[in-house]
């Protein structure tokens, strides 16, 4: 997050501290609606348009229309795109083509309150919730590329029974609860607050935040998986990538530089990385934790 701050930036975070101290309550409730409320530019349907050449469907997630595209033979194995928080299907579009020329169908779709999906308010759950809807609507969905969050919904689905053969995560969180407060210190949000949004998310979705971090979750995730992560990203640390993939069983980690957070899914060879992965074509990557000899020496 960058440390720049503007005008309105300003006037929120003041508020913020002023309703802290006189409406403790206030403060949470106000911090969670904006905790789950992502930035949504105004040219969504323009945005959508860069997706024509797809077909568009709908599925139905909890009374919200999720707009969906596809490209490539309904008998092909299935790649479901996963953008991240603020982003939309557009972003993923780099990937169609590597995909399509190694055979597979491709499935994007803007997630709830993103592009031109309903909705005003999300979370991780959702996104988690909406991936498996959208695999189950298209069927044969093996693989799943992810953006950012988009990676975290991804072991989150699969922890919950997704099935699916690879994963490739790219730029993605390893720490929820650190998020939130890197989130709270943008906004000023003393720790009371933020503790009170952290309640008040958890009371919405009905599940703590620890059983939604990556640790808790490792035992169930089973995918071959991909990390690939930018030591530029400002957004999202390297160092995030990195524990993400020492967390998941046998993934392995792909490092790139001077591509920050949201051009790394723009660069080419991040795109065909992640077809050859997805295909067997390549390892990609090393393993971010080094497997054991076996039988394992005494040390």
């Amino acid at each position: 997050m960058s440390a720049t701050f503007s005008l309105p930036q300003i006037s929120t975070n003041v508020r913020f501290v002023a309703s802290s101290l006189l409406f403790p309550e206030l403060a949470g409730a106000w911090a969670e609606r904006l905790f789950l409320t992502p930035p949504r530019p105004r040219d969504a349907a323009a945005t959508a348009l860069d997706l024509i050449d797809a077909r568009s469907s709908v599925v139905q997630h909890k009374g919200r229309a999720i707009v969906t595209w596809r490209w490539g033979s309904r008998d092909a194995p299935a790649v479901l795109l996963a953008h991240g928080w603020g982003g939309n299907a557009a972003q993923m579009r780099p990937f169609v083509f590597p995909l399509l020329g190694a055979g597979y169908r491709v499935i994007a779709y803007d997630q709830p309150a993103h592009g031109v999906s309903e909705g005003r308010l999300t979370g991780l759950p959702d996104f988690a919730d909406v991936m498996a809807e959208v695999a189950w609507h298209h069927g044969e969905v093996q693989s799943v590329i992810a953006h950012s969050i988009g990676g975290a919904a991804a072991a989150l689905a699969i922890a919950r029974g997704l099935r699916v053969d690879s994963v490739v995560a790219i730029a993605p969180p390893a720490d929820l609860v650190g998020y939130s407060r890197r989130f709270a210190r943008w906004h000023w949000i003393p720790e009371p607050a933020r503790r009170a949004m952290q309640t008040a998310i958890e009371e919405r979705y009905g599940v703590r935040w620890e059983e939604l971090e990556l640790s808790r979750l490792a035992p169930r995730l089973g995918a071959r998986t991909l990390v690939i992560h930018d030591r530029d990203d400002r957004v999202v640390p390297w160092t995030q990538g990195a524990s993400f993939a020492r967390q998941w069983p046998g993934a392995r980690l792909h490092s790139t530089d001077g591509l920050g957070h949201g051009r790394i899914l723009a660069e080419a060879s991040v795109g065909y990385a992640a077809a050859d992965f997805i295909a067997g074509r390549s390892a990609v990557g090393n393993l971010a934790v080094p497997a054991l000899p076996v039988p394992a020496p005494i040390y």
